[in-house]
């Protein structure tokens, strides 16, 4: 399955107005919510990759919910209406989405803002897999049957420590 298994991520124009709210942008990662630019940096460099969709077992859904927070245009009250218009988009654009409406599809969210995000998007919420960062399984719109938890990192400023001379 390692080598056969695929993922299509949607593309964007790089000059579309919403690209910094989609695949990682060139900074580095930082802050408790970097385990999502992590993830998807790491997933865009892997063979799991594929260019043609018909050959996907998954489906990824690029946008960052901590980039969409921090945009000015989008904010945390706009979030709810740029996801529902950004699924309302590729549905109309791919195939893809309508012949398993969205259970093949994921995205990851390691702000608490995702849990509300696709409140106006029922059809993400119920059927797309969550990639969420979080410590626990009880969190509210956490569904456990299909959805998944990512560790979250918090990456730190400095000097790291050197674990292999502590003693216990």
């Amino acid at each position: 399955m390692n080598r056969s298994f695929k993922i299509y991520v949607y593309p964007h124009r790089r000059n579309d107005p919403f690209a910094n709210v989609l695949l990682p942008v060139g900074s580095k990662p930082g802050g408790n919510y970097a385990s999502e630019s992590y993830f998807k940096k790491v997933l865009m460099r892997s063979h799991f990759i594929t260019k043609d969709p018909t050959k996907a077992d998954l489906f990824f859904l690029p946008f960052s919910i901590a980039r969409l927070r921090h945009d000015p245009r989008i904010g945390v009250r706009g979030i709810q209406d740029f996801i529902k218009d950004y699924i309302l988009n590729i549905s109309q654009k791919y195939p893809y989405w309508d012949r398993t409406g969205g259970a093949d599809h994921f995205y990851v969210t390691c702000h608490s803002i995702g849990r509300s995000a696709m409140d106006k998007a029922n059809e993400v919420k119920f059927n797309a897999i969550q990639v969420m960062c979080s410590s626990t399984y009880f969190q509210p719109g956490y569904i456990a049957h299909k959805d998944a938890c990512l560790p979250q990192i918090w990456p730190r400023q400095g000097v790291l420590p050197n674990l292999s001379h502590q003693t216990g």
